[in-house]
């Protein structure tokens, strides 16, 4: 299994490649200081051309913005999660940007759930990996951020949380119901590697979290020039051994993309760009 973290400056953007060659990706994060386009690079660097799972943690552009070139490099997913208890107004927001419009369309369209035999979340077809997904369904005064899906992959031994933009509130509401799915991957992963929420903001910081979780390092997608990220994220941590130096956390303002080779032995590889 392969996690890369794309830097696509203050947004979010995480493609997934399963052993058996199928595409997650979440989110759709842009850096609009760079024509950088992580799906137009996937395609053209390894040979993908379809998109099998789209999660959209929750619609703020700067997880969502860069849908167009998604749809445009990859083509339409095959299937796409998304929270659908958000009204439209949270969803589409005005809808005269492009990748608004295209949000909308493609939240319309995706009525069905698939069957369990094809189902990107059942290890069976998607090559081993475990994923689990839960958000809480949105109420006046939740606040979008709260409302994010909140993504676990796991594979041999390795564990990727992805917990979108949700807060120290919403986290403490969702883990009761989320509990059942999400424990046993954390009893069982050898190395917990955490994708910082609200890119690692102190708004994002969940004393809870961090001693749920209990990562060994921490990745934050973030850039330059926006406020200082939350120390927790950067001093808590385990720590992971890469390159011979203990290391808990990873930033894209300092190491760029960020990816994980995960083999099926356990051993792993990474490399940052």
């Amino acid at each position: 299994m392969m996690f890369t973290l794309w830097d696509v400056g203050h947004g979010l953007s995480i493609w997934i490649s399963t052993p058996n060659g199928q595409n997650h990706w979440i989110d759709a994060g842009k850096n609009n200081d760079t024509d950088f386009c992580p799906a137009a690079h996937v395609k053209n660097n390894y040979g993908v051309d379809e998109l099998d799972y789209l999660i959209i943690s929750h619609p703020d552009s700067d997880h969502l913005h860069n849908l167009p070139n998604i749809i445009k490099h990859l083509g339409r997913p095959k299937t796409l999660r998304r929270n659908s208890s958000l009204p439209d107004r949270e969803k589409y927001g005005e809808g005269t940007l492009e990748y608004q419009k295209i949000f909308k369309q493609l939240d319309k369209d995706y009525t069905h759930t698939p069957a369990w035999e094809k189902n990107p979340r059942n290890p069976d077809y998607n090559g081993g990996v475990t994923v689990k997904a839960d958000n809480l369904s949105w109420r006046d005064g939740i606040g979008i951020n709260n409302t994010s899906i909140v993504m676990f992959y796991s594979y041999a031994g390795w564990l990727f949380v992805c917990p979108g933009d949700v807060e120290e509130a919403g986290w403490n509401e969702l883990w009761p119901q989320a509990k059942k799915d999400f424990q046993p991957l954390l009893d069982a992963a050898e190395y917990i590697i955490l994708v910082a929420p609200h890119h690692g903001r102190s708004s994002g910081y969940c004393k809870e979290m961090m001693d749920t979780v209990n990562p060994h390092l921490v990745l934050i997608s973030d850039k330059y020039g926006k406020e200082p990220t939350d120390s927790k994220f950067r001093d808590n941590p385990q720590s992971l051994l890469l390159d011979g130096k203990m290391t808990k956390f990873l930033s894209t303002k300092t190491s760029g993309r960020i990816q994980f080779s995960v083999h099926s032995d356990g051993k792993a590889s990474y490399s940052t760009i």
